[in-house]
C-alpha cells in the first residue's frame, strides 16, 4: 500500500475509546506528516478526547463521534459516508471502529489482521513480528508497517494560549493568583484503587509549608466527594483551591503547574504528555504497561505478591476501599519522588 498512496492523500485515522489511548495515539501524527507532508491528516475520536488532538500541529482536521443521541450518530455516519478518503486506518480494533473504516469508502481500509472485524478491511496488517508490548507499541507498529519511519515515539498534547488564558481566568475567579507557583493534586480514583486521603492531605501540607506552593485540587466526573474527603483531612491553615472544569481549561492550568500528583488514568497520561512532572500512583493496574510516557514522570507502586490483580482475584480489603498495594505507598515516598523530578525542591 505504501507505494500506492498519493502524496496529497486524505488520511482518516480512527482512534476511539479512552483518553489515555488517544494520548498515546498522538505519537504517530508527527511521523505520518513528516513522511507525507502534503497529505491531509484527519483524526476521528470520541467527544471526551476531542481536546487532546484539537491543537496538534500535525492534525489538519478532527472529527468527533458523539454518542449522545441516535440522531447525532446517524448524522455523523451520513457525513462519514459522504466524504471521500484515500486511506482509512482503524486503530481502535473494536466493532465500531471497523464499521467506520468500512463506511469511509476509502481506497485503502487498513487495520490489524487479527482484529475481530478484520473482514471489513481490504488492507490487513500483520505486525506481530514487531513484538509490541505497550499500548503505544501497537499503534506505532501498525503505522510502521505502512512504511512510515518512527523513532523514539512520544505522546504530545499541545496546550493553546487560549486554554492557558481561560485557565488563568478561572483561577482568578477562584481568588487564586495564577502567577504564583502551584501544584495540582488529583485524588480521584475508584474505591478499590484509592490512596488514603490522609496521605494526600499530608503531602499537600508539605507542599504548602515547605515548598511554598499553592494547592489546586481537581478530579474527574463523579469524584467531587473524594476531593471533599481530602479537604476534611487538611488542617484549617492549609488553603486549597478546587477546580472542576472542562478538560481543555484544566490542561491550560496544568501546563503552568510545577508538578502533578495523581492516580493512574487519562488525566495522568495527558499531564505527562504536556511535559509537566507527574508522580503517578499505581495500584492494581500494571504500571509496566500503563505507565505515563513523559520524560518527567515517575511511578509509585507498592510491591505485593498478589499484584497485578483483576476483579476476580482482588481481596475484600480492596473492595472495601483499602487496597494494600496503595497503602504501601507512603507520603514520604511521594515527596521524595517530587524532589527527584523537580531539582529546585531537592533541598526543601
Amino acid at each position: 500500500m505504501k507505494d500506492h498512496v498519493k502524496p496529497d492523500a486524505k488520511i482518516l485515522l480512527i482512534k476511539l475509546r479512552s483518553l489515555g489511548d488517544v494520548v498515546n495515539n498522538t505519537s504517530v501524527y508527527g511521523p505520518i506528516k513528516k513522511h507525507l507532508p502534503k497529505a491531509r491528516l484527519i483524526v476521528l475520536v470520541e467527544s471526551a478526547s476531542y481536546d487532546i488532538v484539537k491543537n496538534h500541529p500535525d492534525v489538519d482536521e478532527v472529527l468527533c463521534f458523539d454518542k449522545s443521541s441516535f440522531f447525532t450518530q446517524v448524522k455523523f455516519y451520513f457525513n462519514l459516508i459522504r466524504k471521500k478518503y484515500d486511506v482509512a486506518i482503524d486503530m481502535h480494533e473494536g466493532t465500531r471502529g471497523a464499521v467506520m473504516c468500512f463506511l469511509s469508502r476509502a481506497k485503502f481500509k487498513v487495520g490489524n489482521i487479527f482484529a475481530k472485524r478484520s473482514y471489513l478491511y481490504n488492507t490487513k496488517i500483520n505486525f506481530s513480528d514487531l513484538k509490541p508490548s505497550l499500548p503505544i507499541d501497537y499503534q506505532v507498529a501498525l503505522i510502521s508497517k505502512l512504511g512510515v519511519p518512527i523513532e523514539n515515539p512520544r505522546p504530545i498534547v499541545h496546550v493553546s494560549e487560549e486554554w492557558r488564558k481561560r485557565g488563568h481566568e478561572l483561577l482568578i475567579s477562584k481568588n487564586f493568583d495564577p502567577n504564583q507557583p502551584f501544584c495540582i493534586i488529583h485524588p480521584g480514583a475508584r474505591k478499590y484503587d484509592q490512596w488514603q486521603f490522609e496521605k494526600f492531605a499530608e503531602i499537600a501540607e508539605y507542599f504548602f509549608n515547605r515548598l511554598k506552593l499553592g494547592i489546586i485540587l481537581t478530579c474527574g466526573p463523579g469524584q467531587v466527594d473524594q476531593v471533599e474527603k481530602l479537604t476534611h483531612c487538611l488542617p484549617k491553615e492549609i488553603p486549597s483551591t478546587f477546580i472542576s472544569t472542562e478538560l481543555s481549561v484544566l490542561l491550560g492550568i496544568t501546563a503552568s503547574a510545577k508538578f502533578v500528583v495523581c492516580h493512574n488514568g487519562g488525566y495522568m497520561h495527558a499531564a505527562s504528555a504536556i511535559g509537566v512532572p507527574v508522580a503517578a500512583l499505581f495500584g492494581l493496574t500494571d504500571y509496566r504497561i500503563w505507565k505515563p510516557l513523559g520524560e518527567k514522570s515517575v511511578v509509585l507502586h507498592g510491591e505485593i505478591d498478589c499484584w497485578p490483580c483483576t476483579s476476580k482475584t482482588m481481596k475484600q480489603v480492596c473492595w472495601d476501599g483499602k487496597p494494600e498495594c496503595k497503602e504501601m505507598i507512603s507520603a514520604e515516598n511521594v515527596i521524595n519522588s517530587i524532589k527527584k523530578l523537580c531539582p529546585e525542591f531537592s533541598d526543601k
